[in-house]
């Protein structure tokens, strides 16, 4: 994928070819809510933590595990996943049952619009796969997901017609039983406001009457109207008539300004660059804000012209955790809004599984499980099945 919020895209065209490690192939599970496993997870834990979900990892050729034909796996030997390579059910019913088990609350799944008629990308219609294994799978009680609408280009969705369809498909999606619910209403980001913004002719007033049709369309459904958040950038604060038609604020990824080097800056220039943009919208925020927290940013496998940074010790990576989690305890202007003006306090995490790009918290065969660790660590494990928020 590509750092979201305001930070510059590199889209998901770029990367091809295949290997040899594990996992099932690319499933095409149903997106139904007829005869689903289980029941809606516990989410009675004071802070939630989401994680970002890149469905980007197939089989056929070509596809993002190579570059230029070569294995870009062979020299960073570290971010092979223990999991599955592919965004097969077998993968992700593995991926449930290891991230509730280690703590998180739930996966914020990116979602791609794809129009039959135009090609995006080769086998485009199998970024959907990760939404699609997490409806099916046996395992979908343990814990929640919730759908991040990728808008940039050429993703964006081009007609009202076609905004209409995509609604009407995410709120089938929002009728599961996992679907992540707070304050009772189930919760969509779209990915980048500025990208929006440009969509609907700079005019605040159809960004208003787009995402008013997706609530009635919600609502026509028998679905509470949802909380709609945007992804924003975390250099500066988002303000004013842009962000009035959103419920709150949100960062996929963002990348401090500094030029590219042979050497990776210190996984301290990234936390710090983050934290700084949290502190930011506490302060003097519009709308509430859901704080990221960057697992990680080196993506040299895939060229990408951006400066890289290590990945996090083990000690750095509880330090950011124990960071965020301050900062959500002191600020109410951070976290998920609730009916009553206060906020849910959530988190987001950069990313369960950007191999390429370097946010990676799924098991790997370098630091193995030791994300998961600290995120257990700090926040705890996920309460027993059953329950309401």
């Amino acid at each position: 994928m590509v750092s979201g919020g305001w930070a510059a895209c590199r889209g998901c065209a770029v990367l091809s070819v295949v290997l040899l490690v594990a996992a099932a192939g690319a499933g095409r599970g149903s997106a139904v809510t007829k005869g689903l496993p289980g029941r809606a997870p516990a989410l009675h834990k004071d802070i939630l933590v989401g994680i970002h979900y890149f469905s980007g990892w197939w089989p056929e050729q070509p596809n993002k595990w190579t570059l230029n034909g070569q294995d870009w796996r062979l020299e960073y030997p570290g971010r092979v996943p223990l999991l599955g390579a592919f965004n097969g059910q077998a993968t992700m019913d593995r991926e449930i049952e290891a991230a509730s088990r280690y703590g998180v609350d739930y996966f914020q799944i990116l979602w791609y619009y794809n129009d039959p008629k135009v090609a995006k990308e080769p086998h485009a219609d199998q970024l959907n796969n990760g939404l699609r294994c997490f409806m099916a799978s046996r395992n979908s009680s343990l814990m929640a997901f919730t759908i991040e609408v990728v808008n940039h280009a050429p993703f964006d969705i081009p007609t009202d017609d076609a905004w209409d369809a995509s609604c009407r498909e995410w709120v089938r999606c929002m009728k599961h039983p996992s679907y992540l619910r707070v304050g009772g209403r189930p919760v969509i980001k779209i990915h980048g406001l500025e990208w929006f913004l440009r969509q609907n002719d700079g005019d605040n007033r159809k960004v208003a009457a787009k995402l008013e049709h997706l609530r009635q369309v919600a609502r026509e459904a028998g679905v509470p109207s949802p909380l709609i958040s945007v992804g924003v950038g975390a250099g500066g604060v988002a303000s004013g008539p842009p962000v009035e038609p959103y419920d709150f604020m949100a960062t996929y990824m963002d990348v401090p300004p500094l030029d590219q080097r042979a050497e990776p800056y210190p996984y301290a220039k990234l936390i710090d660059w983050a934290e700084a943009g949290w502190r930011r919208y506490a302060a003097s925020a519009d709308r509430p804000y859901v704080p990221y927290v960057p697992a990680g940013w080196d993506p040299r496998p895939w060229h990408d012209p951006r400066p890289s940074f290590e990945m996090p010790t083990a000690r750095e990576w509880r330090d950011a955790l124990e960071r965020v989690r301050r900062a959500l305890a002191g600020s109410p202007k951070l976290g998920i809004p609730l009916p009553d003006g206060s906020t849910r306090k959530s988190l987001l995490i950069y990313s369960w599984n950007e191999f390429g790009e370097g946010g990676i918290v799924a098991p790997t065969k370098g630091p193995r499980y030791r994300m998961l660790e600290g995120i257990r660590a700090v926040f705890g494990p996920r309460p027993k099945r059953g329950g309401a928020m």
